[in-house]
């Protein structure tokens, strides 16, 4: 379409969207241009019915519910680019009733379990065992995202007056290039410290770029891949006796998040540390909660004991 260059350049330049983010809004925009070219259409000519024919296109393709809405959203993005730049005077997707699907819990692990992942970490004191143990107390400890993690550069975790100390609360640019606050707990800080004695280890000399950062690689990047990560993960779970398909790094982001608000957290504080930018997405997590009460209640209630007592 004659405008998605423009609208994503819009997109870049204003709201700071992230490369992959980019690239999701290019495919989408390219699938609705093929429905485009196949109805014989200009993105001008769009009306509501369009769209109900594009819902339709896109479920013949067996498409599900939840991926269809997001190409809804991004197209809904892009007419009110339009609109907004006076390419056209209407929204084709402002009054379209978007397939309903039903919102899928999150995967969290136990306390227990994560507490079993750390025991395992803590027999391994090679120098690769030390920097999974730092990433996994970090990660658990602040609910950052597995990019934010393995991108995290040197300079935000130590104090500029002290470069020996490590800061409990440090800012980081997160999605969309917004700046937030982290905090880290004494373990995380002490697994830092302890795997900041063999981080050299890792730091290879053709690649100079990679000195500032915390998890340095011989990656082009300079840092661990989020794909390495997820797999120290999963051969860790297994060696925990976990089941390796219920442990990665956003099962552990929702496993910090979930945990506290068990403990009793307020819900905007879990959105501020996630870094949510609507606090409608922070709420999956009481229906988590919902779940752990009504299971307590399952558990505890005297008169489900007596019932039990009679089984």
């Amino acid at each position: 379409m004659e405008f998605t260059e423009q609208f994503l350049e819009m997109m870049i330049a204003e709201r700071g969207i992230a490369k992959n983010s980019v690239l999701g809004y290019k495919r989408d925009l390219l699938d609705f241009n093929i429905f485009l070219i196949d109805q014989k259409l200009s993105a001008l000519d769009v009306n509501t019915e369009h769209i109900n024919s594009f819902i339709k296109f896109l479920a013949a393709k067996n498409l599900q519910a939840r991926s269809i809405n997001r190409k809804l959203s991004t197209i809904k993005t892009y007419y009110a680019f339009l609109v907004s730049e006076n390419y056209t005077t209407h929204n084709p997707v402002l009054i379209v009733d978007l397939p309903k699907y039903s919102s899928k819990l999150p995967l969290i692990l136990q306390v227990a379990e994560i507490k079993e992942l750390l025991d395992c970490c803590d027999l391994d004191k090679t120098p690769e065992g030390l920097r999974l143990k730092a990433m996994i107390h970090l990660l658990y400890a602040s609910g950052l995202r597995v990019s934010e993690l393995v991108s995290l550069k040197l300079s935000n975790l130590l104090k500029s007056t002290n470069k020996s100390e490590i800061k409990k609360i440090f800012t980081i640019d997160g999605k969309g290039n917004k700046e937030r606050h982290v905090v880290i707990n004494d373990q995380a800080i002490s697994s830092i410290r302890e795997y900041l004695l063999v981080r050299d280890l890792f730091i290879a000399p053709h690649n100079p770029k990679n000195m500032l950062y915390l998890f340095p690689s011989i990656a082009e990047s300079g840092y661990m891949t989020r794909q390495n990560f997820a797999i120290l993960l999963k051969q860790l779970a297994i060696k925990a006796g976990l089941d390796p398909n219920n442990v990665s790094p956003h099962v552990l982001r929702h496993s910090f998040a979930s945990h506290l608000l068990e403990g009793g957290a307020d819900l905007r504080v879990i959105q501020e540390l996630l870094g949510h930018a609507d606090i409608s997405t922070t709420q999956i997590y009481t229906h988590l909660q919902t779940n752990y009460l009504k299971k307590i209640l399952n558990e505890c209630h005297p008169l489900n004991q007596a019932i039990n007592d009679y089984e």
